[in-house]
């Protein structure tokens, strides 16, 4: 793979430790995923809205409380009928605080309720009939939890799921398909705990939810409000993951070997995609310049997004913040490099042009692959004011 090919399926990228990733098949999940989220929502409220609870919900629900229980992970499920919470109290690891939803409306109710949340670690809500999402969204934004998951038959938005959904881009696509399953009511919910605080809302089945918590890949939606990832500068801390993420691309045949010299240098000048609330990698990206001094130019190296970002938008992200970038530090276009058809059409699709290969510096092809000259495909973008 060339510096300016773009990777859209690598083995997910996290901080030190890179966890492999293996795909989680018939309800298997990989004891590395596993531990990883146990990690990731260490002292974490989650709140979840079960307004249906089959059997198999029940059992995944009780997997997942005690799958959380090393991490000291607070759970409030919301169900709609005190039958409800008699199953999930049997079921459960240890017996669950119990609270009718009336009393949490009550002016001193909702500070009762966070006690009862930090004490007891498992409470379980009754909520009035048909309201167990409202319940679920309001109950969020009063506790301040940072993760809710919003159970429904239908599963994430979809067929199969879409991975993220930012409502501010696709709220109205989002409303539509979930009034047409009569649930509209989930995406106020959702929209309420995301603005009360939570990082995001996860919207998949009540018996898919070890797949969604526990894994990678998860088995429904992931919705944000205002994107999940952000642009940010790599840092050195993030060096060890970039050189791991680097080496595993080698080991499947989709990179290059790059020496830790060029690793860095590549690290230096370059951008990551980060998880708004954990600071994780969800992609990267590097700019090569000192091949190309006094030219003007900088070449797109090794842009890397994350399997499990995929739907986030990170690669135009971080192609879009290089082209800023480039503007910013002075130089007068980018080019890529790439062997790849996918990668062509990204780059096409984000303003770059293809060029002939003698429209690139020199020094590109010095010591380069004959039998890669072939099939390399060239790109290139003019930075001007109006990028940056």
């Amino acid at each position: 793979m060339e510096p300016g090919d773009v990777r859209t399926n690598p083995p997910p990228l996290r901080q030190r430790p890179v966890v492999p990733h293996v795909p989680s098949e018939a309800g298997v999940i990989p004891a590395q995923e596993r531990a990883f989220f146990v990690e990731e929502f260490r002292g974490v409220t989650i709140v979840v809205s079960l307004p249906v609870l089959t059997d198999a919900a029940v059992s995944a629900v009780a997997r997942t409380v005690s799958g959380f229980v090393p991490g000291d992970t607070r759970f409030v499920l919301v169900v709609n009928e005190a039958e409800d919470a008699d199953r999930l109290a049997r079921a459960l690891p240890s017996p669950p605080a119990v609270v009718t939803s009336p009393t949490v409306w009550e002016d001193a109710g909702m500070a009762g309720l966070w006690l009862t949340v930090a004490d007891e670690d498992r409470v379980v809500v009754v909520a009035n009939p048909d309201g167990v999402a409202e319940t679920a969204g309001f109950l969020a934004a009063g506790l301040r939890a940072s993760k809710v998951v919003l159970t429904d038959p239908g599963g994430g938005w979809g067929d199969p799921p879409r991975s993220f959904a930012d409502l501010q881009v696709y709220r109205l696509g989002l409303l539509g398909e979930l009034t047409r399953r009569g649930i509209g009511n989930l995406l106020p919910a959702a929209e309420a705990a995301l603005r009360g605080g939570a990082y995001s809302v996860n919207l998949c089945r009540a018996e898919d939810l070890e797949l969604e918590l526990f894994t990678f890949d998860g088995a429904g939606t992931l919705l944000t409000l205002g994107g999940y990832v952000r642009l940010a500068q790599l840092r050195v801390d993030d060096l060890p993951a970039v050189e791991a993420l680097v080496a595993q691309g080698v080991r499947d045949g989709v990179l290059k070997p790059r020496s830790r010299a060029e690793i860095a240098r590549m690290a230096v000048g370059g951008l990551g995609a980060r998880v708004v609330r954990t600071g994780h990698l969800a992609g990267v990206v590097g700019l090569e310049t000192d091949l190309y001094a006094g030219e003007g130019v900088g070449e797109v190296a090794g842009l890397i997004t994350v399997s499990e970002f995929s739907g986030a938008g990170a690669g135009g992200m971080l192609l879009e913040g290089l082209v800023e970038h480039a503007s910013t530090i002075g130089l007068r276009a980018l080019f890529a490099v790439t062997v790849s058809a996918d990668a062509a059409a990204f780059f096409t699709h984000r303003g770059f042009r293809e060029v002939p290969r003698s429209a690139l510096p020199e020094a590109k092809w010095r010591g380069y692959d004959e039998a890669r000259l072939a099939r390399a495909r060239c790109f290139w973008r003019d930075v001007t004011s109006a990028d940056a």
